[in-house]
């Protein structure tokens, strides 16, 4: 299964080629089977680049790279509508001196399509490996390591104001070239083959419209870190120790914080199952909804269940990955699947075994038990 999650949209060439690069990985170790971390090594491999073990690192420049993957890593962690930490490395890897690895969901892949939220989540995990080194070394020390997370940043944010309508300033259209053919009827001019011209005041909006959006996602990263810089300092240190660190043994860390009430949220009332990597459902849940592995909130039916703290606030959310005896606050909280901070009080087990009594006398003569 976690071997599947990592290779989505592979064709049977694809994970054939995948397979034998993992017996060779295994070949060399002087193994006499291929198992899961050679795969885990061998994708890495094929996608990123070869693993320079002999690469020698000073202590400042792990200990940089190790904040570096961290804050990318937790802020993934802690959004709502984003992909799965899979792993955390600063061992040197092709033209990376640290990766972060996350899993997208199978749904995601399936129907391709991406929600605002999302896009606005990925630009702040984008910028978490600068505003980690800001946090170690300052704002006059940092480096050019995150030259690729803004590049990306900026594509993303351009992306949702020309392309997407995802502006309110610019509106639902599209600004600038048209990607990808279209002919000279198609709105073209026929001699440039550029798109339908744009004015200078367009493109002023435009360029302020993208640094707001860009600017959001930073100061929204730049409270969630600092908020929990105790998160961020454990798992740099886990790292520079261990120098790889998976995406469970993250969660258990962030589950430890919530249980603390160490754990710092950007929104009020919200419960996020982190591990599943997708929203919750509206609908009441009665049974755990990762009972096969660890998740970074515990559901109200596990044996702990911890407590997250909310940025700029001293209000409370219990931390639970589903809806379950809770009511809902507002129209939005039910909109987006969220859920209050009030639990109520767990019916007792006679109470349940005569509800459940009730409801079979009734399917059988089709009248209610009188209570």
């Amino acid at each position: 299964g976690a071997i599947a999650r990592q290779t989505p949209g592979m064709s049977g060439a694809d994970l054939a080629n995948l397979l034998n690069e993992g017996a060779i990985v295994a070949a060399r170790q002087n193994k006499s089977e291929v198992d899961g971390d050679d795969i885990s090594n061998a994708l890495e491999r094929i996608s990123i680049g070869l693993e320079k073990k002999d690469a020698v690192m000073s202590e400042k420049k792990r200990k940089l790279v190790a904040y570096h993957e961290a804050g990318h890593a937790i802020l993934g962690a802690l959004m709502n509508d984003f992909d799965v930490v899979a792993k955390i490395s600063i061992v040197p890897r092709g033209p990376a001196g640290g990766v972060t690895i996350f899993m997208p969901s199978e749904e995601r892949l399936n129907t391709g399509l991406y929600t605002k939220e999302f896009l606005e989540n990925r630009m702040c995990v984008a910028l978490g490996g600068r505003i980690a080194e800001e946090i170690l070394n300052g704002i006059d020390n940092v480096t050019t390591g995150a030259s690729n997370d803004f590049q990306q940043c900026t594509q993303v944010a351009k992306a949702m104001v020309t392309q997407l309508g995802m502006s309110e300033v610019v509106g639902q259209r599209l600004v600038g070239q048209q990607q990808g053919g279209g002919g000279p009827f198609m709105g073209r001019d026929f001699m440039s083959g550029s798109g339908p011209p744009v004015s200078q005041s367009l493109r002023s909006a435009v360029d302020a419209e993208v640094k707001r959006i860009v600017d959001e996602q930073y100061k929204r990263g730049v409270s969630l870190l600092k908020g929990n810089s105790a998160l961020l300092d454990a798992l740099a240190d886990k790292l520079m120790e261990q120098e790889k660190v998976g995406g469970e043994e993250l969660m258990k860390m962030i589950n430890r914080m919530a249980a603390e009430g160490k754990l710092v949220m950007d929104a009020p009332s919200m419960a996020v199952a982190a591990y599943a990597g997708e929203r919750l459902s509206p609908e009441r849940k009665s049974q755990c909804l990762h009972p096969d592995k660890p998740a970074m909130f515990r559901c109200s039916d596990c044996p702990k269940r911890g407590r997250a703290r909310v940025a700029g606030s001293d209000d409370f959310c219990s931390a639970a990955a589903l809806v379950s005896r809770r009511a809902p606050a507002s129209r939005t909280v039910q909109r987006l699947g969220l859920e209050t901070s009030v639990p109520l009080a767990p019916k007792t087990t006679g109470e349940l075994a005569f509800e459940r009594v009730a409801a079979m006398a009734s399917e059988a003569s089709g009248s209610s038990v009188p209570t």
